[in-house]
């Protein structure tokens, strides 16, 4: 599904990705990747890999994802693209009740290396972007 609007005078297309556990990651950075085609490699590339990052912060790096509905959008912008991954707060990591780390594992290198900007709003849902100058 895409939308598209023009903010300040400039074309911006929203692209919205399926993503549930029964497809493979694969496939939706595929998917990614296709939806950049006008772009070149290395930023079509960096984008499948931060639209994973993304979604893995979100689900968890589980094989078996459950029932945890994700959703994956992608803005083309006139000189960025902004992704973006929402989905239910990971469990707390302890049986103590303390919050998971809001990015686990490589996640933070991952964003800072391949994003020029990115945030976390948490909360029951949980909100992960990032920007990337093309």
């Amino acid at each position: 599904m895409s939308d598209f609007s023009q903010p300040n005078g400039g074309l911006v297309v929203t692209h919205h990705v399926r993503v549930d556990p029964s497809r493979s990651m694969k496939s939706v950075t595929g998917d990614v990747q296709a939806l950049l085609d006008e772009y070149g490699e290395d930023s079509r590339r960096g984008c499948a890999l931060l639209a994973s990052e993304l979604i893995a912060q979100i689900v968890g790096r589980e094989p078996e994802w459950g029932d945890k509905p994700v959703s994956l959008s992608i803005q083309l912008c006139e000189h960025s693209v902004r992704l973006e991954a929402t989905g239910h707060s990971p469990p707390p990591i302890n049986g103590n009740g303390d919050s998971a780390e809001p990015l686990a594992d490589w996640g933070r290198y991952i964003l800072d290396r391949l994003a020029d900007r990115w945030g976390i709003r948490g909360g029951p849902q949980r909100d992960i972007w990032a920007e990337v100058e093309v």
